[in-house]
């Protein structure tokens, strides 16, 4: 049986009284043999010392990410710090750190999770993982080393973001340090039955058009139907405005044609050569929609998710989400409202913890039930635990 525990504080400039705000709110006495925080928080908590100061109080491993807002129990705000607590005596939490340096992410990644789990004879029951927003590297090629290193174990995570205009103050957090190019890591062991829930967009606000992906690589969209992607884009009714393409308003719903539930992927740019860069892998022989989303579309799928969760509740102690920055966005003036949805939702819920991200990692399920990882742009993502 797992306990958990939530803390919250606006307390950026002043690291001992965060802490001892946090501290408050967490009862030590009550941990359990094994225990780990899951954190959330606006970047100026790292630059304050706030966050270092905060971990250090604590007696088990921290970890976590930077975001544009967090909401944790009934507190949630743009510019504030969540922390999750799980504490179990049967379920354990080991955890790990993987540096991002060079070419060779797949080995970093690896070794980093061959050594974490060689604490422990059995087989993991899934991973958390935080993962940087790094410009050059995209999640995708991050998920898939994830994937690979763990033998395709449910992976559920985020990458990091935060407010600034390029995203360059994001960072994960492993024990109060924060890390631009790691990847910081949590495997879980015991009898835990994880349930994993994703939304991207309104089924009235896809196109009915469909379109099979002809020529791609990677994350890189070059031709749909055997027409470049923009002639594709035009054949649809999607045109230039002002000379340009304004890219970001016609995200891509791709199906693998597997049998699990399509994925959206943003479009970053337009290439010279007149490519898509997308978020995530576009692979060939997949079908391709256009979705949208927009203020109603955020707050009416954050609540049917949120409803499918309390439905499918049967005694589990907390729940992780995250929400794409692009969701929040969508937003526009109204920059807590999917906040409050939670907050208002899951009224009495036992325990929660939320952040927005810069792509989200949770798996989806083939027709047989089993789990398939999947990174994602565009999508609200749930873990029941």
């Amino acid at each position: 049986m797992m306990k958990t525990m939530t803390a919250f504080t606006f307390e950026i400039d002043d690291p001992d009284a965060a802490a001892a705000e946090i501290l408050e709110q967490i009862d030590t006495t009550e941990l359990r043999e094994h225990s780990l925080g899951v954190l959330t928080c606006y970047t100026d908590f790292i630059d304050s010392g706030a966050v270092r100061t905060i971990c250090a109080a604590l007696p088990f491993d921290v970890i976590g990410m930077t975001t544009a807002g967090t909401a944790a129990q009934a507190t949630a705000g743009e510019m504030g710090l969540g922390l999750l607590v799980l504490t179990s005596d049967d379920t354990d939490f080991i955890t790990g750190m993987a540096e991002l340096i060079g070419k060779d992410i797949d080995d970093s990644i690896c070794k980093a999770y061959r050594e974490t789990c060689a604490k422990r004879s059995d087989r993991p029951v899934m991973m958390l993982a935080f993962v940087p927003y790094i410009d050059d590297l995209g999640g995708e090629a991050i998920a898939v080393s994830l994937n690979k290193a763990s033998g395709e174990i449910p992976i559920f995570g985020s990458l990091a973001i935060d407010s600034s205009a390029d995203f360059s103050l994001n960072g994960s957090v492993y024990n109060g340090e924060y890390h631009k190019n790691s990847v910081i890591f949590a495997l879980f062991y015991g009898d835990l039955r994880p349930s994993f829930f994703v939304t991207s967009f309104a089924e009235d606000k896809m196109q009915k058009q469909r379109g099979v992906i002809t020529k791609s690589k990677d994350n890189i969209l070059m031709e749909v139907n055997n027409m470049p992607v923009l002639d594709y884009l035009q054949s649809i009714g999607i045109q230039k405005q002002e000379g340009a393409w304004t890219v970001a308003n016609f995200p891509f719903v791709i199906d693998y044609n597997d049998g699990t539930k399509p994925v959206a992927r943003s479009i970053y740019l337009v290439t010279k050569e007149g490519y898509a860069a997308c978020g995530g892998n576009v692979p060939e022989n997949a079908t391709l929609s256009i979705g949208g989303i927009d203020y109603s579309d955020v707050i009416r799928t954050t609540r049917e998710t949120l409803e499918q969760v309390l439905k499918k509740n049967d005694g589990n102690s907390c729940l992780l989400m995250f929400s794409c920055l692009t969701r929040y966005f969508a937003l526009e003036a109204h920059t807590t409202a999917e906040m409050d949805v939670i907050r208002n939702t899951l009224v009495d819920f036992p325990a929660y913890i939320f952040g927005y991200s810069g792509g989200e990692i949770c798996p989806v399920y083939t027709e047989k039930g089993a789990t398939v990882n999947r990174f994602h742009n565009c999508t609200f993502i749930a873990c029941l635990l």
